[in-house]
């Protein structure tokens, strides 16, 4: 069993981790990646430089793990988006309008174009997209029940195939294309119906 010297300096460990992630989320709120030094996240964690890559490993390493901590803080406003619906088209439409329009989803589109090719950041990527994905098939599993209502395509395949348009609506929008996000349909990726089969 670790001694009271090992658990207090794993505490203070997540402690750091912590701090260090809180004031990154702070700062990539506001600001592209390129714009932050590691130097001013370190300032304002009140830690030195040296341990953010201790903790994290790199700087694009923290700005993944912070870009996903900021959307699963938002994912909050989504599900008390959803739990004002009451049928399946409402359900679909305000959880699409939703994650659409939160700041965090630009986030993670960055922080999935900074993994790209970068296989250092990777693991926390992969990491960060399975917790998403866990999060969201609870939340749709539990709405559907409530409500009795199903889903053709599957929990785990529905949150997989809406994340996945969200980030690629922003995708193209960052990208220049015409028109914006909301011109994707992406409420139309989420099949659920209601116990009348037509609704």
């Amino acid at each position: 069993m670790p001694d009271s010297t090992a658990r207090s300096r794993t505490g203070r460990g997540a402690e750091t981790r912590r701090r260090i992630r809180e004031a990154a989320m702070a700062l990539f709120r506001e600001r592209r990646p390129a714009d932050v030094t590691v130097g001013e996240i370190a300032s304002s964690a009140g830690v030195y430089p040296n341990q953010i890559t201790h903790h994290f490993g790199s700087k694009d390493a923290l700005y993944v793990d912070a870009a996903f901590a900021l959307l699963l803080r938002d994912t909050e406003r989504l599900q008390a988006a959803g739990r004002r619906a009451s049928t399946p088209d409402a359900l679909r439409r305000a959880l699409a309008r939703t994650a659409l329009s939160m700041p965090s989803t630009t986030a993670v589109v960055g922080a999935l174009a900074l993994a790209r090719g970068n296989e250092s950041v990777q693991p926390v990527l992969q990491n960060a997209l399975a917790v998403l994905f866990r999060q969201s098939d609870r939340y749709l599993s539990k709405e559907l029940a409530k409500h009795g209502w199903t889903t053709d395509q599957g929990v785990e395949r529905a949150t997989k195939t809406f994340w996945s348009a969200v980030f690629g609506a922003v995708l193209i929008s960052q990208a220049g294309y015409p028109g914006g996000p909301s011109d994707i349909d992406v409420a139309a990726t989420l099949v659920i119906r209601g116990e009348d089969p037509a609704v």
